[in-house]
């Protein structure tokens, strides 16, 4: 079946092009004969044509025939007449504060506005986003400001001299590899440094693979900037004071350079890891850093929601609610957090009314005791903008038929008359993530207290979140092991 979806077609067949949201890096991926069959978008400046099996699930995430296409009360379904006016009535009882809304990174800017808009009108305040927890750490991080730190574009990686790799960007976004090969081979002297416990595919680019103790890479980057002595931290890390000093002036006299953040689940402290990737990409001329996130539009959707909604609780401050009794009604749009996690899902159990907006039916049986499930619409059907990991805004238009699933932005508009429109998600967004100080003293410390975690395996390249949605895919099942 695969092999038939990606056979090219004639020249005669319709080609749209949108995005691919499965990590940050954001490349173009195109359809042929509304969603049937797969093409390579050769002119996109992001991958050029490439595709990293992640990619391909971009076939299946429209034409899958599990996808959902009607509304459902439990399992029964309805009409999306039925849905809405459900869902308003099971509202009604709930006080603002004891309803909770998350929203999934892999949204667009407009979805995030609507649901942050929608809340407000309804009065509630509870809405975080819903993403890898690593991602969203490594998020806080970004918002610290360090004076001098600058975004870098494909260009400027792609024409660095020096590379700074932690943790395994070509397992994340393989598509990287061929300008990673740029700098590698592009120039005798160039250098490629990857700090990582493990070796991995990215390692096997390194001209210097630094293998620091598991969860340790905040204590290297702190050696690196300057921050912390480098025989302090070589006590902790694992790795000689020498080299660290060695990597150091090496990567701050070369005549440029970039600093690729990778953030990993099994290292503690994501967040002072791109505290420290900053203060290192800013401490000498023509460096620049790249956070490459899992979930497409972690940039985007975080910062419409901490604009929108700036009071909003943390994610531990949410499931606390939940746990004490607090939170009684929980509208989940696009990610159910609770699958594969048994914990969570006694935790939603306590729960007495649950939306949930999806691509696929939720493997939770938690999801289904009380709820309503609603046909979620992907980029391809409903369109929308996003914020990469360089910070540059792309948007996609729809290009392929809606076959019963809804915008996210339309059944927030249903629910709440709000229909901010891609203008507003455009000015939003424009004025970047919302920042707070970080005192050096305050991170040093905190640096200074970060010690080895246990090893954890290197996850496979079709891993992504908790593959509640792509283990739905062939591809998945096919590369799950390799």
């Amino acid at each position: 079946m695969v092999a038939d979806n990606l056979k090219v077609k004639s020249e005669n067949s319709k080609i749209r092009n949108s995005l691919c949201l499965f990590c940050s890096l954001g490349c173009g991926v195109s359809l042929r004969d509304e969603g049937k069959a797969l093409a390579y978008a050769q002119d996109n400046p992001v991958n050029k044509g490439a595709l990293c099996p992640r990619g391909h699930y971009n076939l299946e995430l429209v034409n899958h025939p599990g996808r959902l296409a009607e509304p459902q009360i439990g399992k029964r379904k309805v009409s999306w007449e039925e849905a809405l006016t459900f869902i308003k009535q099971e509202l009604q009882p709930f006080r603002k504060d004891e309803v909770g809304c998350l929203v999934s990174c892999l949204l667009s800017n407009e979805a995030a506005l609507a649901v942050a808009r929608t809340a407000q009108a309804l009065g509630v305040k509870n809405v975080l986003t819903a993403g890898a927890a690593a991602d969203l750490e490594a998020y806080e991080g970004n918002k610290w400001t360090v004076p001098g730190a600058e975004l870098a574009s494909l260009d400027h990686l792609e024409k660095s001299e020096a590379l700074l790799i932690i943790g395994d960007i070509l397992s994340r976004s393989p598509v990287l590899s061929r300008r990673i090969n740029q700098v590698k081979y592009g120039k005798r002297g160039n250098q490629i440094v990857v700090i990582d416990p493990n070796q991995t595919r990215t390692t096997w680019f390194a001209t210097d693979h630094l293998a620091c103790r598991p969860g340790t890479e905040p204590v290297v980057l702190a050696a690196l900037a300057g921050a912390l002595p480098a025989e302090e931290a070589a006590a902790i890390c694992g790795i000689a004071a020498a080299k660290l000093e060695q990597t150091a002036a090496a990567f701050r006299t070369a005549a440029s350079g970039t600093v690729i953040y990778v953030p990993q689940s099994k290292r503690p402290r994501n967040d002072l890891g791109v505290y420290y990737v900053k203060k290192l990409a800013a401490a000498s001329p023509n460096k620049k850093y790249l956070v490459y996130y899992l979930f497409g539009n972690t940039l985007g959707v975080n910062t419409v929601i901490d604009r929108e909604i700036p009071d909003h609780p943390t994610y531990h401050e949410l499931l606390g609610k939940i746990e004490r009794g607090e939170i009684k009604s929980l509208l989940l749009f696009g990610e159910d957090i609770s699958a594969g996690h048994e914990e969570l899902q006694k935790k939603f159990r306590m729960l007495k009314f649950v939306v949930y907006a999806g691509y696929f039916e939720s493997e939770s049986p938690a999801i289904y005791d009380n709820s309503i499930i609603l046909p979620l619409a992907s980029q391809f059907e409903g369109g929308g903008s996003y914020v990469l990991a360089d910070g540059s805004l792309a948007a996609c238009e729809p290009i392929v038929p809606a076959a019963g699933s809804v915008p996210l932005e339309k059944i927030c508009g249903l629910l709440a008359d709000c229909k901010p429109g891609r203008n507003d998600a455009r000015e939003c967004v424009g004025q970047g993530p919302v920042t707070k100080a970080k005192a050096e003293a305050e991170a040093e410390g905190e640096v200074r207290a970060v010690r080895a975690a246990e090893q954890g395996p290197v996850k496979p390249i079709t891993y992504f979140g908790n593959n509640q949605l792509v283990g739905n895919f062939f591809w998945f099942q096919v590369n799950k092991n390799g």
